[in-house]
């Protein structure tokens, strides 16, 4: 199938997925899951670039095949003479090894640990690293999905860290090996705001402060008009509830834990709570400029993203 072909099909489809039901979604998943054959990465990743096919120095798309790379075909722009491949300028340029990287991503759907994955792999335990960052770097900051129906949102604070930093920062004192940050106050922590709907869908923005317009800035525009809002008693809520014209249900200082029996934060507290566990317990903590990655890994994780489709999002 050519290209214009498949993005004609393409189209087709998207609007045929956007007309059913999640439960009809869901079955259409099963079966190209039934369906699913092992293809190479360049083979999964070839489509995609199939869909803009321009160069990535110029943006020209004046291009003619330059010879292959041992499978991988190179590509040479007319206009200004540069030669790539399909993964220059990505997020997964010059890294090797890629037929190890559909088993890398098995063990990011698994949530594994570095030692973990390298030793299933067979690779470097720095490798394991870079290969982990790469993998998010396209999906980190990318807080597009819409909530509609029941949405539940709440704020949760870590500890800045510099884990893995020889020299610490001016801003952040070193505390004593074992040591907890005093979580009375708002120093020293990083706030991050997550929502999901009950449809699984789920935003984690970091807050560069907690405030009215700050969460507003990074929410509001993820929220449908007319859907039920489900908050603790944050007046931060009550001003974006009336400005999408939304019902609020207010859950106060844990007094109201549930109203009309379906109104709860119960799933967005239990998203929260795993979350941290998780960074916490199994990862021992993670540095502060990588908490925009392992959000985005966590996004995945809740979305049920396959290997296949975790590589398909770190192309970008």
């Amino acid at each position: 199938m050519n290209t214009k072909s498949f993005v004609g099909k393409l189209n087709q489809i998207t609007k045929a997925l956007f007309s059913m039901t999640p439960a009809q979604r869901e079955i259409v998943h099963q079966s190209i899951q039934a369906l699913d054959t092992e293809i190479s990465t360049d083979e999964l990743i070839q489509p995609l670039f199939d869909l803009s096919a321009q160069c990535p120095h110029c943006h020209s798309s004046q291009l003619k095949k330059w010879g292959k790379s041992g499978a991988i075909q190179r590509y040479r722009c007319k206009d200004c003479l540069k030669t790539f491949n399909n993964k220059t300028n990505t997020p997964l340029a010059k890294l090797h090894k890629c037929h190890l990287w559909e088993e890398y991503a098995r063990c990011m759907t698994l949530r594994l640990t570095l030692r973990e994955s390298a030793d299933i792999c067979g690779i470097n335990l720095k490798t394991a690293f870079l290969w982990r960052h790469r993998f998010l770097k396209a999906q980190a900051g990318q807080n597009n999905d819409k909530l509609s129906g029941i949405i539940e949102v709440d704020e949760f604070f870590l500890a800045y860290s510099e884990k893995g930093s020889n020299i610490l920062s001016h801003k952040n004192k070193p505390r004593k090996r074992g040591g907890n940050i005093d979580k009375r106050t708002k120093e020293g922590q990083v706030a991050v705001l997550l929502s999901i709907d009950r449809s699984n869908h789920m935003i984690n923005p970091i807050l560069s402060a907690d405030t009215t317009a700050e969460i507003s800035a990074n929410f509001s525009q993820n929220i449908s008009e007319d859907s039920v809002l489900c908050s603790d008693g944050s007046w931060s809520y009550v001003v974006i509830a009336k400005e999408k014209k939304c019902d609020h249900k207010r859950l106060i200082n844990g007094k109201v834990r549930v109203i009309d029996k379906v109104y709860h934060i119960q799933k967005v507290n239990g998203a929260i709570a795993h979350f941290k566990s998780w960074v916490n317990g199994k990862m021992k903590g993670v540095a502060t400029k990588y908490l925009s990655n392992y959000l985005a890994w966590f996004r995945e994780s809740n979305a049920k993203l396959n290997k296949q489709q975790i590589l398909i999002a770190a192309y970008g």
